[in-house]
């Protein structure tokens, strides 16, 4: 879709923001056990290699919406000649001049014309129309009336400049650059991928929402124990814990999931407020876990292993899912104006956030001696009857809040903290789920939408999003599997094997679509060699085939 106007842009500096807050999410929170499992030099070394590479096809993705923009113009310019030609022959008018005032399309004609050579003098006033539909009767009424939007490209041929300004989403661009078998398998990640996403977002909430209600603790129980699903939820009660976290988990799919049946978007207003969430509970973990470090005895500190091989595979899902953002980059940053230095800017955000999730990691795993898969249910209280008193957050905040005020931060600090994950994922859930029920349709429907029934157009495709990702966290719990499997094989494929094909196959169609001229992208690859596409493929084929060889003899 086109941008209609500069209300519907944003400055680089609010892009940025955005592509931090799409990153920075619920991976982050499973980071710290990753590190704990595979050791802290082999997580420094593995962390700083994915944001590396996931940087690298970050600008493959890039690449190729600019050249889809070029090639989507360049066909537009060629249908409205087409039409300028037919008007000539029906109209039997041989002088331009003539055709021209009996032609309302003529002076909108004229100005996207491209030149088929390049020349040394250049008008440095070259127009092209951008319209807002691919149909034909569209384009002739928009030249008629003189709605389309006229948009100035640059100084040069805008062949030279293959401008970022429609967004052209992923599933257009893999049907663009694609055939139909990797058009189809295109969706079939995609959509992988984000039952992954769903299931990993009920999980975390039932999990934290199960953790916040349940209160009963055995008193055979060893405090620095990880409790059972079969123990009760409530003294006195047959309500499991594991029954506990289905029930909540069912209430969330069912009143949160039911947005998913309509269409909602993420407004300004909640990127704004779920932002200032997320980044005070992140540095307030981070601060608590600095606190505690150096506050607290050294054996109750964690004393994380150098490395450990077979925490690998978790903790390569855990960054591939961290660092996602490829999905939705074009919807990110087509508004994004003026886009000069774009990747410059985006390699500042994927600094800032791999040392953000370096410091949120280590320190984790050096405060704690016992890391759960998701970090925010470490600061929940310590409800054992027979250990010390209070938790690990009130621990810390006895450091530097008087002790009169300790339980009142504590329970503040605790049910923040806790259902963090609840507050931020209630707003993405159903963006999420709408999406998967998008792609659903664009995966399975050969007809209209319109020609189907109402069960067909509105209820089947939704149920199909939410049902097999809730049956997934209904049957497991351990996010960190989730993690793990979700941003090993899907997240893979998605992060690093469909933008280097993408990237690939842009170049080739962009060469075929303007034969004549040397096409310069401003937006290629700084990895412009096909050895770097050659590197990513061989990359994720190899890290694929060792996660699955772990996984293989880890149930051996």
């Amino acid at each position: 879709m086109a941008r209609d106007s500069d209300s519907s842009t944003y400055p680089p500096s609010i892009g940025l923001i955005y592509v931090f807050n799409l990153i920075v999410g619920t991976g982050a929170l499973t980071l710290p056990a990753a590190f704990a499992n595979a050791g802290w030099i082999i997580s420094l070394c593995v962390i700083l290699a994915l944001s590396a590479i996931s940087y690298m096809t970050l600008t493959f993705v890039v690449e190729s919406m600019a050249a889809a923009n070029a090639i989507v113009r360049n066909k537009r310019a060629k249908l409205l000649s087409k039409k300028e030609s037919m008007e000539r022959l029906n109209s039997g008018q041989d002088d331009s001049d003539s055709s021209a005032s009996s032609s309302p399309t003529k002076s909108l004609l004229e100005r996207v014309k491209v030149r088929k050579k390049r020349s040394s003098h250049r008008n440095p006033s070259i127009y092209t129309a951008i319209m807002q539909s691919e149909d034909e009767d569209h384009l002739q009424s928009s030249a008629i009336n003189g709605t389309s939007d006229m948009v100035l490209l640059s100084p040069q041929n805008y062949l030279e400049e293959c401008d970022i300004q429609e967004t052209i989403e992923m599933g257009k661009l893999a049907s663009m650059f694609f055939n139909s078998a990797g058009s189809v398998l295109f969706f079939v990640c995609i959509t992988i991928y984000l039952y992954g996403d769903l299931a990993i977002y009920g999980a975390a909430v039932g999990k934290s929402l199960r953790d916040t209600a349940c209160t009963y603790f055995p008193i055979d129980v060893p405090c620095n124990e990880t409790l059972n699903g079969t123990v009760a939820c409530w003294e006195g009660y047959d309500l499991s814990r594991d029954n506990a976290y289905r029930l909540f988990l069912s209430i969330f799919v069912t009143v949160i999931g039911a947005f998913g049946f309509f269409n909602v978007q993420k407004t300004l207003f909640l990127q704004i407020l779920t932002g200032i969430v997320r980044w005070t509970a992140f540095i307030a973990m981070i601060v608590l876990a600095c606190i505690r470090l150096l506050s607290s005895p050294k054996e109750d500190q964690g004393h994380p292993s150098v490395a450990n091989v077979n925490g690998l595979p978790n903790l390569f899902g855990a960054c591939v899912y961290s660092f996602m953002c490829h999905h939705s980059l074009p919807s990110l940053l087509t508004p994004i104006s003026p886009k000069r230095g774009l990747y410059k800017l985006l390699a500042l955000d994927y600094i800032l956030i791999a040392g953000f999730y370096l410091l949120l990691g280590l320190t984790g795993i050096f405060a704690f001696p016992h890391l759960e898969d998701l970090y925010t249910l470490n600061f929940v209280p310590n409800r054992c009857p027979h250990g010390p008193s209070g938790n690990l957050t009130a621990t810390v905040l006895a450091v530097v809040v008087p002790e009169e005020a300790v339980s009142m931060a504590q329970q503040i600090m605790f049910y923040f903290l806790t259902l963090f994950p609840v507050f931020t994922l209630s707003t993405s859930f159903p963006i999420i789920t709408i999406t998967l029920r998008n792609n659903l349709k664009q995966l399975f429907l050969r007809k209209d939408e319109a020609d189907h029934c109402f069960f067909v157009r509105r209820l089947l495709f939704p149920l199909l999003a939410l049902i097999p990702p809730t049956v997934l966290a209904i049957v497991t719990s351990d996010i960190s599997f989730l993690v793990g499997i979700t941003g090993s094989y899907a997240g893979a494929g998605v992060q690093y094997v469909i933008p280097a094909l993408l990237a690939f196959y842009a170049r080739r169609e962009l060469k075929k679509e303007f034969p004549q001229d040397q096409v310069r992208n401003v937006f290629a690859s700084p990895f412009k060699h096909v050895c770097f596409i050659l590197f990513v493929l061989l990359w994720a084929g190899a890290s694929i085939g060792f996660v699955t060889y772990n996984h293989v003899m880890a149930d051996k």
